[in-house]
């Protein structure tokens, strides 16, 4: 399986320009995560507010645009990685309505904002696009909406597909064979020591490389 090294190309108020991008290409990076912001006021707010003059030039569409454009010109691969922030940095994991019509209006929010986001995708040739990041509460409470989804998403976009699920979660994720890839953010706790050795650091990780390989081929 070919490895990809790749960064997260966090969102900024600015333009990016060359020596950004150099900065990437300087640390071997051959592909980068391009990350818009839809905003929710608080985890029991089902609108999601995005693509606004209110938010930095990289967290907008056409900031996602530019960020595209020129690491694909630079010869970089890119996944384009629309992301939620919850007022006050919320864990979005914790997403969840309290009422079938809030639910409702969430899914038609969220419809808005990755679809707006799918479409760019398209347009500029992304060669991945991530459906949605550590949201395990509005997946396993809405199961049928995210196949929907997957379905609308692939109307629109033709490249890979995957999700980001949280390192507890993606062993319950319910969509993985509708997708590309299986994405785990892997932020497993490899230890309780303050300061761990490297080789503390490796032993604690070994049981969750076997697990995400098991688990890994039992999807295929």
């Amino acid at each position: 399986m070919e490895k990809f090294n790749g960064v997260s190309f966090v969102a900024s108020r600015e333009k990016v320009a060359q020596e950004h991008i150099d900065a990437v290409r300087n640390v071997n990076a051959k592909c980068a995560a391009v990350m818009p912001f839809g905003f929710i006021r608080n985890a029991d707010s089902p609108e999601i507010i995005f693509d606004t003059s209110r938010q930095w030039f990289g967290e907008t569409r056409t900031g996602a645009r530019q960020y595209i454009d020129i690491l694909h010109q630079n010869g970089l691969k890119v996944m384009l990685k629309p992301q939620i922030w919850i007022s006050r940095g919320a864990f979005t994991g914790n997403l969840k309505m309290k009422s079938e019509e809030n639910w409702k209006a969430l899914e038609a929010s969220y419809d808005k904002f990755i679809l707006a986001y799918a479409t760019l995708a398209q347009e500029t040739n992304a060669d991945a696009f991530c459906i949605g990041t550590e949201l395990e509460q509005f997946v396993s409470h809405r199961p049928g909406y995210w196949s929907e989804l997957i379905q609308k998403i692939r109307s629109v976009y033709k490249g890979k597909l995957t999700y980001a699920a949280n390192w507890d979660e993606y062993g319950r994720t319910p969509f993985w064979e509708d997708l590309d890839f299986i994405g785990i953010d892997a932020y497993f706790p490899l230890s309780d020591e303050k300061t761990p050795t490297v080789e503390q650091l490796r032993k604690g990780w070994q049981p969750h490389e076997r697990e995400n390989k098991i688990f890994v081929q039992g999807q295929e």
